[in-house]
């Protein structure tokens, strides 16, 4: 698994932040208010890993409070760029294409490695799948 420890890392600079194992509610698995941090203890090590960077980033943000769609969206893409480096994802595509044997390498979720291919700019995608790999 790589940088199977970023986001527990990353909660060293909330030294004051608290992790509570309970699910904060019914359709959510994670959620922060004030310092504490709560996520559902029946998510996987890969989904906990993701929904804990996700809550740093909000403790970061200084987000108080639940975000509007664009907000969340916007820090799903920082959780996709920290936790999956460009280079492990050029690694993990140069022999495989399907997100879900990606994620299971990469020890993140599916999702998350869907969303690192979103921020890809353009010498990125060229980089992963050169033209000259294309079937026509």
């Amino acid at each position: 698994m790589i940088h199977s420890l970023a986001a527990w890392g990353a909660l060293r600079d909330f030294a004051a932040s608290v992790i509570v194992w309970t699910r904060p509610h019914s359709a959510i698995p994670a959620g922060t208010v004030d310092n504490t941090i709560f996520i559902d203890p029946e998510l996987s090590e890969a989904e906990t890993k993701c929904v804990l960077m996700h809550e740093i980033i909000h403790l970061e943000l200084g987000h108080v409070g639940c975000q509007p769609t664009s907000v969340e969206r916007e820090v799903q893409l920082m959780v996709a760029r920290r936790l999956v480096q460009f280079d492990d994802l050029r690694r993990v595509a140069g022999w495989s294409n399907c997100p879900r044997e990606m994620a299971d390498e990469l020890g993140v979720t599916e999702q998350v490695v869907l969303d690192r291919m979103a921020t890809l700019d353009g010498d990125e995608i060229q980089t992963l799948w050169p033209p000259s790999d294309h079937i026509a």
